[in-house]
C-alpha cells in the first residue's frame, strides 16, 4: 500500500491516476444518462416453450410481463394489460413470468404456484385472471391455500391433482427460473414490462399503451 501511494504521488502516477478518473467518470456519466432515457441495459428477453402465452399466436409484437398477483400495482395494471391485448387481436401476443416478491407479499408465492397447478391442467390463465379479479379477497389471508383450492374447484380442476400439484418440484423450479432471470433482466419491482424483448417504462394509460404496441408493430 505504501508503495502504491508512493508511486501515486509521481508525475506518472498523477498521470495514470487522472486517466483512470477520467474513464470512471465517462462510464459514471454513460450508465446515467441510460438509465435516465428509459433504455435497458440488460439483455432481450426470450421467449420459450414453456411461457404462458395468450393473444395473437403469430402477433408481431410480443408482450412480456413479470409479475407478482399480490401486488397492488399489477393489480391495478391487470385491465390495462387486457383492454390493451383487446385493442390489438391480430398483432399482440402476451406472456406472462412470476417475479414474486415475498419479503412484501406473503401470498405472492402460494398464488405463483396456484396458476402453475393450474396451468398444468391447462388453466392458466384462467387460475391468473382470477388471481388478479378476487386479489383483494385473498391478500391478507392467512389460510390462501383454501382459498386457492376453492378457486380450483370453480374452474373445473381435478382438486386432487392440483393440491399436489402445489407442491410440486416442476412448479417450484418454473417460478425460481422466471425470477432468477427477471433478476438478470434488471427487474426490481413489479409489474415490469418488456415489448419485443426491450424494456419500457410503464405506460401511464391504456392509450399510451396502445401506442407503445402499434410504434413497435411498425
Amino acid at each position: 500500500m505504501k508503495k502504491l501511494t508512493k508511486y501515486l504521488e509521481t508525475t506518472e502516477g498523477k498521470f495514470i491516476g487522472g486517466l483512470v478518473l477520467v474513464i470512471v467518470l465517462i462510464f459514471a456519466y454513460y450508465f446515467y444518462a441510460v438509465s435516465k432515457s428509459g433504455v435497458s441495459t440488460t439483455q432481450e428477453v426470450v421467449i420459450t416453450e414453456t411461457d404462458h402465452v395468450r393473444g395473437a399466436p403469430n402477433g408481431v409484437v410480443t408482450l412480456v410481463e413479470f409479475g407478482d398477483f399480490q401486488c397492488p400495482a399489477c393489480g391495478a395494471y391487470e385491465p390495462i394489460v387486457r383492454q390493451v391485448t383487446a385493442h390489438n387481436p391480430q398483432i399482440l401476443k402476451v406472456v406472462f413470468r412470476h417475479f414474486p416478491l415475498t419479503q412484501m407479499h406473503q401470498n405472492a408465492l402460494l398464488a405463483a404456484r396456484s396458476s402453475e397447478a393450474a396451468g398444468l391442467q391447462g388453466k392458466f390463465w384462467e387460475m391468473h385472471d382470477m388471481l388478479y379479479d378476487k386479489q383483494t379477497d385473498w391478500s391478507g389471508s392467512l389460510n390462501a391455500r383454501d382459498t386457492f383450492v376453492g378457486y380450483a374447484s370453480a374452474l373445473g380442476l381435478n382438486v386432487a391433482k392440483f393440491t399436489s400439484d402445489l407442491n410440486s418440484k416442476e412448479v417450484e423450479e418454473k417460478i425460481l427460473a422466471e425470477y432468477k432471470e427477471g433478476v438478470n433482466l434488471g427487474v426490481n419491482s413489479t409489474p415490469t414490462f418488456f415489448v419485443n424483448g426491450k424494456k419500457i417504462q410503464n405506460p401511464k394509460s391504456i392509450e399510451d399503451f396502445d401506442k407503445v404496441i402499434q410504434e413497435a408493430s411498425k
